[in-house]
């Protein structure tokens, strides 16, 4: 995949928008929120915590679980913040539990929120089993996008092939929406078997994806000028 790795372009994410409140899951060493800006509240949550990298922003750990988060906290305060800005989900790499997080997600967002997932566009099939095996794993995450097109086409969902494994954008979001969650045992049964849709990533794959948002930072930016800025 041609273009800037994901740590780049989340960073470009951050310069354009300067978001004054940041969510993320799965934050492990910290090398995905050590890029977040000083000024910035934002929260980390993962139950394996090893975080090797400095952090600049004014960030809250929480060393547990994602559904745990949730249940226990409100988000908004423990930002300290009125709304979310920007979230990255990158937890734990099954499709069941990035779905629930991006329905926990949501619950904070607004339509101008951006919603980042990492691991959407793996590069073959042998690294989407639901085991996790040595080496590169990106799970079943990728079948939140068909998943979200399906069942959420007010949506917006675009895809930024970054390496290793792409970058999915999401707007649009609806606080009160609880179709997702209603839904929740029915879309597993739905996606529980499915496969996807190529052996191994090619370039002739990426020039047919529906919503493919090419990795160029001026078209990045594009996509982002209509959002707020802080």
């Amino acid at each position: 995949m041609p273009g800037e790795d994901y740590l780049a372009v989340l960073s470009r994410i951050h310069d354009r928008l300067r978001p004054a409140s940041y969510l993320e899951i799965g934050v492990r060493t910290g090398d995905s929120l050590a890029i977040v800006r000083e000024q910035t509240r934002a929260v980390g949550i993962d139950p394996m915590l090893r975080v090797t990298r400095p952090i600049k922003s004014r960030a809250r750990l929480y060393p547990l679980p994602s559904d745990e988060f949730f249940a226990r906290y409100d988000l908004f305060e423990e930002l300290g913040a009125p709304r979310l800005a920007l979230a990255f989900i990158d937890g734990l790499h099954l499709f069941e539990q990035v779905l629930k997080d991006f329905i926990n997600v949501e619950r904070y967002a607004d339509r101008e929120t951006v919603i980042l997932v990492h691991d959407c566009l793996p590069v073959s099939r042998s690294v989407t089993g639901r085991r996790q095996a040595a080496g590169m794993w990106c799970g079943d995450v990728w079948k939140l996008v068909p998943c979200l097109r399906s069942h959420r086409p007010e949506l917006t969902v675009r895809i930024i092939p970054t390496l290793p494994s792409g970058l999915t954008m999401i707007t649009g979001a609806d606080s009160k929406s609880r179709l997702l969650a209603e839904r929740y045992d029915e879309i597993l049964t739905q996606y529980r078997d499915a496969m996807l849709a190529y052996d191994r990533l090619d370039p002739e794959y990426l020039r047919t994806l529906f919503g493919l948002l090419p990795n160029d930072p001026r078209r990045i930016d594009e996509s982002l000028s209509h959002l707020p800025v802080g």
